[in-house]
């Protein structure tokens, strides 16, 4: 394992977090207020992240190690088994997510199969290394997103109807519509999304500032996405953002920057890095949990019959694209991402107060 400092581990899960949040409005659903969801979600999200580093602290473990920990051998890696089907189905959800981006927006006459394909070979090549590769070329990466961030930033200035009276009336609906949409939706995706870093941090040993790093991380995010929010509703106004597939996109589409027209190329390399950095992690959190069920001392033989899981689910696991986003945003929110992300680790995190917690070499 090489080196990595905490900046790059900080790009790396910043791109991760934005990877495929940046593509719609989260909590559409609270209207011109989703702004404001975003901002209430992103303050749950501190002591939520904060916990994952407390488990990691306390255990120096990965998730399968300290769910054996806390519940013995054979429920622990029952529940790590249940991880690592976890991991391989969002990773198959974000694939998903992206062969129809680029279906819809850019390759129409291509194959969703072809895309999937294309975008799984890059994850497993990047897999054939340790994690480091990812999480430096991450780094490498992130500011190729924040230029393209401030070109977005000015160039929002530019598009025709802009105007921040499409974020009026405030609260018009009350509070209820806004709490609704930040829980659970908001607060388990993106930010819950990071229990997969539980995965990697014993992987590059930083353990001294990680809570400072992961708290300003949440907070980066945030800031990220509830511009992103504000730019995408007082451009393309809530009816239309809500109607869109991928109203970040159509924002691009209908975005200038002095002279400059037709930005959709440049930010869609910014789609694909993130694509790609995201559904390589939940790949590598679900090899390394199926590594630690089984005790193997090598991953990278797992490396194609898990690519190809992920290529079959991502095909198989909607006939369509909005019954895809339907699946996403209400069941699995409700029955996936809740229980894993948020009852799981704060059951662990209790029995840790009640049960030392034997930490691993």
């Amino acid at each position: 394992m090489k080196k990595i400092t905490y900046t790059e581990l900080f790009s790396a899960m910043l791109v991760f977090e934005l990877g495929s949040a940046i593509l719609f409005v989260l909590g559409i659903s609270a209207k011109q207020d989703a702004w404001l969801s975003m901002i209430i979600a992103t303050i749950a999200a501190f002591p939520l992240v904060y916990m994952y580093v407390v488990l990691f602290k306390k255990y120096n473990a990965n998730l399968p190690q300290i769910l054996e920990a806390a519940f013995g051998k054979i429920l622990g890696k029952a529940l790590s088994a249940i991880y690592a089907i976890y991991f391989l189905y969002i990773a198959a959800r974000v694939t998903r997510d992206f062969d129809e981006l680029n279906v819809g927006t850019i390759y129409k006459e291509t194959p969703i199969s072809a895309i999937s394909i294309a975008i799984l070979i890059v994850v497993l090549y990047y897999l054939m290394f340790d994690i480091s590769v990812t999480i430096k070329s991450a780094h490498i990466l992130l500011p190729t997103f924040i230029f393209l961030a401030i070109i977005q930033f000015f160039g929002v200035f530019n598009v025709t109807g802009i105007s921040i009276k499409k974020l009026m009336p405030i609260l018009n609906n009350g509070l209820a519509p806004v709490i609704k949409a930040a829980f659970p939706q908001i607060l388990t995706f993106p930010y819950g999304e990071l229990i997969t870093f539980m995965m990697i941090f014993p992987e590059i040993h930083l353990k001294k500032d990680l809570n400072k790093y992961c708290m300003a991380l949440v907070a980066a995010t945030g800031l990220w996405l509830t511009i992103n929010t504000v730019e995408i509703i007082t451009s393309l106004g809530v009816a239309e953002a809500a109607r869109s597939n991928f109203p970040f996109y159509q924002l691009v589409l209908i975005m200038k920057f002095g002279s400059f027209r037709n930005l959709d190329p440049f930010y869609a390399v910014e789609i694909v890095i993130g694509g790609v950095v995201k559904i390589t992690v939940f790949t590598y959190a679900a090899i390394k949990t199926l590594q630690s069920i089984f005790d193997l001392k090598e991953y990278k033989f797992l490396l194609l019959p898990v690519g190809t899981i992920i290529y079959a689910l991502s095909i198989i696991i909607a006939d369509s694209y909005p019954l895809h986003i339907l699946i996403g945003l209400k069941l699995t929110t409700v029955y996936i991402h809740v229980p894993l992300q948020i009852i799981i680790p704060l059951i662990v995190l209790i029995l840790s107060f009640i049960k030392k917690p034997q930490k691993q070499q």
